[in-house]
């Protein structure tokens, strides 16, 4: 009687390992596009909140100094401002945009146009006017 060895075949199938790429495929495209739009996201977030940032030191500006000014460069630095650079939009790196029009500033962002909701990275001061009889 003959005993025959076999051989034990080490490694995976053709067919195991289309499997796997199969699935990562799947899992990538699912992910990826996940991933991209919570990067948008962030960036509208940060947008918005360098928006409030610059309007707050609009009002710090405007409690020194009696009245808004629509140079950025007014409001950075410790001039009365209280902003400590530039702020640039993260989306796309524009700038914002300061509009003195009739006692009311307007803040935009350059790029509001690419963002997921433009109406919201625009924002309007109104100078307060003074109230009598307090």
């Amino acid at each position: 009687m003959k005993l025959t060895v076999r051989k034990s075949r080490r490694g995976f199938s053709l067919v195991e390992l289309l499997a796997v790429v199969l699935i990562l495929a799947v899992l990538a495209g699912v992910a990826v596009p996940v991933y991209l739009n919570q990067r948008k996201k962030s960036a509208d977030r940060a947008c918005q909140a360098n928006i409030t940032a610059i309007a707050k030191a609009e009002s710090m500006y405007l409690l020194s100094n009696g009245a808004y000014t629509a140079t950025m460069a007014s409001l950075v630095g410790g001039s009365g401002g209280g902003l400590a650079d530039t702020p640039t939009c993260p989306l796309a790196g524009g700038s914002y945009t300061l509009t003195l029009t009739a006692g009311v500033l307007t803040i935009a962002c350059d790029d509001a146009a690419t963002h997921t909701t433009p109406a919201l990275h625009t924002k309007d001061l109104a100078t307060p006017t003074a109230t009598t009889g307090l």
